[in-house]
């Protein structure tokens, strides 16, 4: 009895040694290589990663726009739609008139040039008839004042430089008074004055006074 107690015993001791040299043996064995190719999804982007974020509001517009050759202009006026619009470089006047739908009954492009050529942040205006009008009285008023003012000058003598015939137009100015004002310059190096008239002999203020309007001394 003793002796078959020792054999199963000495059984379950081998079984355990087996148990814990196989255990060894496969802890102690070297690692499964890893293929990347397992990891492969962990190192692939999302394609939105991937692909080049587009800018974003003016900034972007604004590339865009550099990148494309393109510019933007303003219209205004007598024109269906008039705002900002986007056109290629070398566009004329009348390429943006057509974008903006057309100029409305009320324009005028008798002083609009089409064939001008667009540059980025040209501001266009097309005038109403009614504009035009106005740009025309406004035009016509000043023409009329500088005329005005030039016909005032107009006949005005210079007493400094005028000859003897010149002189004698003057009222109550004759041959020897026109001879006494410029006898009296050439001395004097000149009238100061248009009043230093009544210097000259023959020349008092009630003379002076009937062409003082008409004589200047520049």
């Amino acid at each position: 009895m003793k002796n078959k107690e020792k054999i199963v015993g000495s059984i379950a001791i081998l079984c355990i040694s087996i148990v814990f040299i196989v255990a060894g043996y496969v802890m102690s064995s070297p690692k499964e290589t890893v293929d990347s190719a397992d990891y492969k999804d962990i190192f692939i982007e999302d394609n939105k990663t991937q692909e080049k974020k587009e800018p974003q509001g003016v900034i972007a517009d604004s590339i865009n726009s550099l990148e494309d050759g393109n510019i933007k202009v303003d219209i205004k006026g007598a024109v269906k739609e008039p705002g900002v619009y986007e056109v290629k470089k070398g566009s004329r006047v009348t390429d943006l008139i057509k974008l903006a739908g057309g100029i409305t009954s009320e324009a005028d492009l008798g002083g609009t040039n089409l064939s001008i050529k667009l540059n980025d942040e040209n501001c266009i205006v097309i005038h109403t008839k009614a504009d035009v009008d106005k740009i025309q009285s406004f035009q016509n008023s000043i023409s009329n004042s500088i005329d005005s003012n030039a016909n005032g000058k107009k006949g005005i003598i210079n007493v400094n430089t005028a000859n003897k015939e010149e002189l004698k137009t003057l009222t109550g100015i004759g041959d020897a008074k026109a001879d006494a004002i410029i006898t009296f310059r050439e001395e004097n190096g000149g009238f100061k004055s248009v009043e230093e008239l009544t210097k000259v002999s023959g020349i008092g203020e009630k003379t002076l006074s009937k062409f003082i309007d008409k004589v200047d001394i520049k």
